[in-house]
């Protein structure tokens, strides 16, 4: 079976404009109960002579069941970064994220801010982590007695955040838990023939989860589709040229350092020889 590859921007959307399979990878992944849920997809257009370039992030506000029955609206923030230059762009989005009010209806059916979990799902390795699935865990501690504190506070809640770390290229063939199982259609090991744009698996490698075979076969959907492919084509080729771009500018910053230590070195001799030279004068 084909299926479009979701390291692609513009499949990644495709498939979690879903909202079921949006409802139900965010619950694998979060361990939430979440019963809810609207997408609100974010784009940021730049432009360039030759391209337009989307910057491409997901809200989800979801309605989460929690574990005393009670219900809680939350904002979930998804970001998919490439390389870690994006660090600051993820930084810019939460910021904004922090700074919306959303409607909840209460007694009194006012605007508020909600909780923010944020997810990230990264095309590169972290230096010092190597598991493929992370959560940022925050915990109440009591500095007087060392302790755990157990219950939450929304003031905290509403200014601190859990976040969970997905490093795509650290995903195992052998799947070693139900939430690696899950995102085993973002594991770049079943590429074809060279061919990013596409992933191949078996029927046996989608066994046994229903989760996993609905995705698939949403993105085996995104596979046939000739205008996602020409976008998929699109952003490979702005990628290219920008990856040039970089590679252009750091060829430059490498020849105008040595050049600067080459003058380095030549003011330096000058130095020494005008020191001879009045030396010289000197004994004369």
């Amino acid at each position: 079976m084909l299926i479009a590859n979701p390291i692609y921007d513009v499949v990644f959307k495709y498939l979690m404009e879903d909202t079921e399979i949006a409802r139900r990878l965010l619950s694998k992944i979060t361990g939430e109960d979440i019963i809810e849920i609207s997408v609100q997809p974010q784009e940021f257009a730049g432009r360039s002579d030759k391209f337009e370039i989307i910057i491409l992030r997901l809200d989800f506000k979801a309605t989460i069941k929690t574990k005393d029955g009670k219900r809680k609206k939350v904002l979930i923030e998804l970001q998919k970064g490439k390389n870690s230059a994006d660090i600051m762009r993820f930084r810019k989005y939460l910021g904004d994220n922090y700074r919306k009010e959303d409607s909840v209806e209460n007694d009194e059916k006012k605007k508020t801010a909600l909780p923010i979990i944020t997810i990230y799902f990264l095309g590169f390795r972290l230096s010092n982590v190597m598991t493929s699935i992370m959560k940022v865990n925050r915990e109440y501690i009591d500095l007087i007695t060392d302790k755990k504190i157990d219950t939450k506070e929304e003031f905290v809640e509403k200014l601190t955040h859990d976040s969970y770390v997905i490093q795509i290229p650290r995903l195992k063939k052998k799947v070693r838990n139900e939430i690696e199982r899950v995102l085993k259609v973002f594991n770049q090991s079943y590429v074809t023939n060279g061919d990013k744009k596409t992933l191949e698996f078996s029927e046996k490698d989608l066994e046994n989860d229903d989760l996993l075979q609905l995705i698939a076969k949403r993105l085996r959907k995104a596979a046939t589709e000739e205008d996602l492919l020409r976008k998929i084509e699109i952003e490979e080729e702005v990628e290219n040229t920008i990856e040039q771009h970089i590679r252009e500018k750091q060829i430059l910053a490498e020849k105008n350092s040595k050049l600067k230590q080459t003058l380095s070195e030549k003011n330096e001799e000058i130095e020494k020889l005008k020191k001879l030279l009045n030396a010289g004068k000197k004994s004369e």
